[in-house]
């Protein structure tokens, strides 16, 4: 829909080699490698996340077996994404319509205030 133009290569199956499992092994056995790709999986799906065309770059429609396998994972990795939905932003948004827990406002900075049957003193010691 963007119109961008896209160039094709073919190539010679005989001359490929297949480093996909090789390159899986060893970041699988190497402690750092495999932590260096988890960060960078992680960071990579965040970015993506984190784009402003979401209807383009939409994360819940990411095929995420074929990111893991470009970051060297024969399955993706559990790494903690915390990434927010909708529900919680309307959450949020409504929090913000109603004002906040016991009245706090610029005009009233001490909050609940007026109610006669509160008895509460406030002692400085």
């Amino acid at each position: 829909s963007a119109k961008v133009p896209v160039k094709e290569y073919e190539f010679d199956e005989k001359k490929l080699a297949n480093v996909q499992s090789h390159l899986e092994k060893l970041v699988a056995n190497n402690y750092y490698l495999n932590k260096s790709a988890k960060d960078a999986y992680r960071s990579y799906i965040l970015a993506y996340n984190s784009h402003s065309m979401k209807d383009i770059f939409n994360v819940h429609r990411l095929d995420l077996q074929a990111v893991a396998a470009s970051f060297c994972f024969s399955c993706p990795p559990k790494v903690n994404l915390n990434i927010d939905s909708n529900a919680s932003k309307s959450r949020k948004k409504m929090r913000k319509v109603e004002g906040t827990r016991n009245n706090f406002s610029e005009s009233n900075p001490y909050g609940r205030q007026g109610s006669e049957a509160e008895t509460r003193q406030f002692v400085r010691y």
